[in-house]
């Protein structure tokens, strides 16, 4: 019993520690992401809509199995046909991505509890539900873009990436859903996963695909010419692919006047430079395509308008930009308030006026009226007197 709470107690460890790093390099990877490409604005997705067009994944996993086999997939499909019906062949491709989507959900529920502050998910608030779903998006950008690694496996490493990326974008479709509250389970919950990824622009995969498959033929021209030399190689591509003759041609005669022999050129140092190109177009890709997840899920699943568009990625120069209008409208506020209070001063300042000049005017009135008075009480008496002194002259 001691044995296995030991144990358990080093698998906990063992797993924070690889949560926790994970976290720091997909915060860097984010950084990195913000510095060479614009801030955008995701729009959410009505899940349940019956009607979405088909997911990416699926058609560049058939690609990539298609580059893998080259003419045996085209064979195959092709006797494939007349036994089994397209049907079946569609209902066995969605029971295989509906196994993929499974594994991603039990993968997420195995994570998901160990994070501590998952434990107490419905007392959140909005901030801090943002908070720890962004620790989780920057984990599964650390994982898709490690992802990147199988480029060094040639042509079965693009397939093998596809299928990664592919798991890891349903993983984080599915913890942030259970993040913000909105858990998705079931078979009703595969479809909505899927039909997320639909919605989210993924188009990159198929440039992506592309030059790694590009990338991988390359490689394996290299590695036969390596053995049967360059010139010879190069004649019987252009016999199996007419479009690449001509190319094939032209170099054969550029090397020829140059007076360069094709099968004496060591090739070693292209062919150990090819698959480190690979990983890094593989890695950086990878890393574009889950934000794309990452910012759909988001605006999907937050609560708040202002958290579902909020840029996932660490824009310093965003940043700086909201400072300056957070300064801007503080200046603002700021000068306003001023002009309250100069407005409220000239208003006070205006009404102790009036109320001087009504004292002054309202003293001045009351001195004119005593004035009057005062001078018809003289009045009055000046007539009196003189009417006094004329009775005592007629008296006498």
């Amino acid at each position: 019993m001691a044995k296995r709470s030991t144990l358990s107690k080093g698998v906990s460890s063992i797993g924070a520690f690889t949560r926790n790093n994970l976290e720091r390099m997909g915060a860097v990877i984010d950084g990195m992401n913000a510095k060479t490409s614009k801030p955008r604005q995701y729009k959410a997705v009505n899940l349940g809509d019956n009607d979405y067009q088909q997911d990416l994944f699926r058609e560049q996993t058939l690609k990539a199995t298609q580059q893998l086999l080259g003419p045996r997939f085209a064979t195959y499909g092709k006797y494939a046909k007349r036994v089994v019906p397209n049907s079946l062949f569609q209902s066995t491709l969605d029971g295989a991505f509906a196994q993929v989507a499974k594994l991603a959900f039990n993968w997420s529920q195995i994570d998901l509890p160990h994070e501590h502050r998952f434990a107490n998910i419905e007392s959140l608030d909005d901030e801090q539900r943002y908070a720890l779903a962004t620790d989780i998006a920057n984990q599964n950008r650390a994982l898709a873009t490690m992802g990147g690694l199988t480029g060094l496996a040639g042509l079965p490493g693009l397939l093998a990436d596809t299928l990664w990326l592919l798991l890891v974008s349903l993983r984080t479709v599915y913890q942030l859903a259970a993040v913000y509250n909105k858990p998705l389970t079931g078979t009703q919950g595969i479809k909505m996963a899927y039909e997320l990824l639909a919605n989210a622009d993924l188009s990159k995969m198929q440039e992506k695909q592309a030059l790694l498959a590009g990338i991988g033929i390359g490689k394996g021209l290299l590695d036969n010419a390596q053995n049967n030399g360059l010139h010879n190689e190069l004649k019987n591509l252009g016999l199996k692919n007419k479009n690449v003759n001509f190319y094939a041609e032209q170099v054969d005669r550029v090397a020829s006047q140059v007076g360069i022999d094709l099968d004496q050129v060591n090739l070693s140092w292209v062919r150990r430079l090819l698959p480190a190109t690979a990983v890094v177009i593989g890695m950086r890709y990878n890393s574009q395509l889950i934000d794309e997840v990452i910012g759909v899920a988001q605006a999907t699943f937050a609560p708040e308008a202002k958290l579902a568009n909020r840029a996932i990625t660490d824009d310093s120069s965003s940043e700086v930009k909201v400072d300056k209008a957070g300064d801007n409208a503080q200046k603002t506020d700021e000068q306003a308030e001023q002009t309250d209070a100069k407005n409220t001063d000239t208003a006070k300042e205006s009404a102790k006026k009036d109320a001087e000049n009504k004292d002054t005017k309202s003293k001045e009135h009351k001195d004119t009226v005593d004035k009057n008075a005062k001078n018809s009480d003289k009045t009055d008496r000046t007539k009196a007197d003189k009417k006094s002194a004329e009775q005592s002259s007629a008296d006498k």
